[in-house]
């Protein structure tokens, strides 16, 4: 029953974690002539990542009600595009911006925490003895021997990080101008936290929020 209630709690020991995000942004001072409600994604990064990065992007766009597509999905990277068809493609999709973000990732590094133990005892014990009154006094002599067996498995603990910076820019493509650019990082602790989703989510998250309050969208 000791270990049965032991087991829980270091199992959430072990998993437990956090995400701190931290972001800075800065806006042109001629903002657009309105808000941007539609956009393009451009994401570099590793391919898992990437994915995950277009995916969060769509979901906190359509939370602010605006449409956000897949670069790559507008222009394929079957061949190489000039600025005229670049152009040509975004103005006849009515894309208002486009968000090019360049992501740089540690992946997750796992690192040896230390070992657990747990085990299990049973046994006997047997002891015989004699007692001897003198007077006021008593003397004990005892005997006794103990038998037993132990088993027990190790296990080893391991902690998990993962250190995800970005750059982002929006871009107007009537005019090439740049409309916001930032720069951020997530650091990520613990299993349940390290992978590309929470990454990316908190990512983009950070980034519309700051667009947010610009007031470029």
């Amino acid at each position: 029953m000791r270990l049965a209630s032991i087991l829980p709690c270091l199992a959430a020991a072990l998993l437990s974690g956090c995400i701190t995000t931290s972001m800075q942004g800065y806006a042109d001072r001629d903002p657009p002539a309105r808000p941007v409600k539609h956009l393009a994604a451009y994401v570099v990064a590793p391919t898992g990542l990437a994915t995950s990065f277009q995916t969060s992007i769509a979901q906190e766009a359509a939370k602010r009600g605006i449409l956000a597509d897949d670069a790559y999905i507008l222009l394929p990277p079957t061949r190489s595009y000039n600025d005229a068809e670049i152009r040509k493609v975004l103005a006849a999709t009515n894309v208002d911006a486009v968000l090019i973000i360049n992501v740089g990732d540690t992946g997750v590094v796992r690192e040896y925490a230390g070992t657990f133990f747990q085990a299990e005892y049973s046994g006997s014990t047997d002891i015989s003895g004699t007692v001897t009154r003198s007077g006021n006094v008593s003397s004990v002599a005892l005997a006794g021997s103990t038998s037993g067996t132990m088993t027990g498995i190790s296990s080893p603990i391991h902690r998990y990080s993962r250190q995800t910076a970005f750059r982002a820019r929006l871009v107007e493509p009537a005019t090439g101008r740049s409309l916001w650019v930032g720069s951020g990082e997530v650091s990520a602790g613990g299993r349940l936290f390290v992978g590309n989703g929470s990454s990316a989510s908190s990512s983009a998250t950070a980034i519309f929020d700051d667009l947010s309050a610009k007031r470029l969208i």
